[in-house]
């Protein structure tokens, strides 16, 4: 088995994990927890074994995330039980992971205030992406960039005017 690269971020009131897995099927098994979540999947490809057990620091509302999952990763969005000040670490051990890295795409100051409500900018993206694998339309109506008429080379005649 191999564990994968994990990133994770928090805010006051919810936790962002985001499990690095490429080429993993949908047949995924995540497992959400008061206080733990489990993952495992195969590689399509090399038939590569995934493993993770991640032991959070404090409590999650386990019915209350939600997951996008992709060929390359599955990124969760936990609501913390106790909304408030940021939790020391994300996991329970104090012991360094090799595998977690701090997600620096969703990192916030615990300081940094913000207007926008992202639970809402989640769910907006979430209901944005293909996720139901559906054809935006036929071949015929998506126009693709290089299809675009090219412009025509110099006539060499202009060219012997500049020798």
């Amino acid at each position: 088995w191999y564990q994968r690269r994990v990133r994770g971020a928090q805010r006051r009131d919810r936790i962002f994990v985001n499990i690095n897995v490429m080429q993993c099927p949908r047949d995924f098994k995540l497992n959400v927890e008061n206080k733990k979540i489990t993952f495992s999947g195969k590689n399509a490809q090399n038939n590569t074994e995934y493993v993770l057990d991640l032991d959070l620091f404090g409590e999650i509302i386990k019915e209350k995330y939600k997951m996008l999952a992709t060929d390359r990763s599955v990124q969760l969005c936990l609501t913390r039980v106790e909304e408030g000040e940021y939790w020391p670490r994300l996991l329970e051990t104090k012991t360094k992971c090799h595998f977690l890295r701090t997600d620096f795409d969703k990192w916030k100051d615990e300081d940094e205030t913000d207007d926008e409500d992202e639970s809402a900018n989640w769910e907006n993206m979430m209901n944005n992406m293909n996720i139901g694998g559906t054809e935006l339309g036929s071949e015929d109506e998506v126009a693709d960039s290089d299809d675009d008429d090219l412009p025509d080379l110099e006539d060499d005649k202009d060219m012997e005017k500049l020798e």
